[in-house]
């Protein structure tokens, strides 16, 4: 199992939005120098776990997506080991992109929001 990985499953809710709940493991990688005596996830963690998200709803599409960019993205409090991690997505289809836009809360406090965009990759047909 991937130590950088957080996102562990993900559940449709309708046909356009997505949720997962996150375990914050007390001995992820992630806090790794990030500070020492006062761990706090970092910002990319979050940013990460979002992408996974997307990429896994993708893969059980049997699609495949690249990131494109990532947009407003906010984080408005700390996560701490051992905290228990709520993310709520929407996504949007426009054109050849899909804007997903998302929160991240612990308990009712969203800790961070924004919008990462991707892109449908064409697969090769297999013979």
């Amino acid at each position: 199992m991937d130590s950088w990985q957080l996102l562990k499953e993900i559940k449709k809710i309708e046909p356009d939005s997505l949720m997962a709940t996150v375990d914050v493991p007390e001995n992820s990688k992630w806090f790794e120098g990030h500070f020492p005596g006062e761990p706090i996830l970092p910002g990319i963690a979050l940013v990460n776990m979002v992408y996974q998200a997307i990429k896994l709803d993708a893969q059980i599409k049997e699609d495949e997506v690249a990131l494109c960019s990532l947009k407003r993205i906010r984080f408005t409090g700390p996560v701490r080991p051992g905290e228990k991690l709520m993310v709520n997505m929407t996504s949007e289809h426009v054109n050849q992109e899909i804007f997903y836009t998302f929160k991240i809360a612990v308990k009712e406090n969203v800790v961070s929001s924004g919008l990462v965009a991707v892109a449908r990759m064409k697969r090769d047909k297999k013979f």
